[in-house]
């Protein structure tokens, strides 16, 4: 993964862990958090799956076992907490739509922040695999 300043400073790479940490934290464009709502993880999921650093399962998404996988790795959950109830019904309101989310009639703010969510994840994602830095 490239440094940052945080990084640079330590002389290591972020782990996944890290990395959705930071994603937490994210303010975007003095506007809003990148990650304030439950269902947000639905976002991570699906972005860790496209990346195949979760597991997939398109007849039936794997929610409780990312949820425990959350709390096994003690990632914090700041705004958001993940719950399975909440990923389920966002997907059940997208009709277990995946990014981009075209063709998806819902609250067009939070697909607009999804979006960019994913991005920003993803693009983290794909650097740290280019230098391998995500176990």
């Amino acid at each position: 993964m490239t440094t940052t300043n945080d990084t640079a400073r330590s002389g290591k790479t972020e782990s996944l862990e890290e990395v959705l940490t930071r994603m937490q934290r994210m303010w975007v464009r003095d506007r809003f958090y990148l990650m304030c709502e439950d269902w947000d993880w639905l976002v991570v999921l699906q972005c860790m799956q496209d990346h195949r650093l979760f597991k997939s399962n398109p007849q039936r998404p794997p929610f409780a076992a990312f949820s425990k996988w959350l709390t096994e790795h003690n990632i914090p959950q700041h705004l958001a907490h993940c719950s399975v109830r909440t990923m389920s019904y966002a997907n059940n309101m997208i009709d277990g739509a995946r990014y981009p989310w075209t063709g998806v009639e819902w609250q067009p703010h939070v697909l607009k922040r999804w979006k960019i969510l994913y991005r920003h994840l993803s693009c983290r994602l794909e650097k740290a695999s280019d230098n391998k830095d995500i176990a």
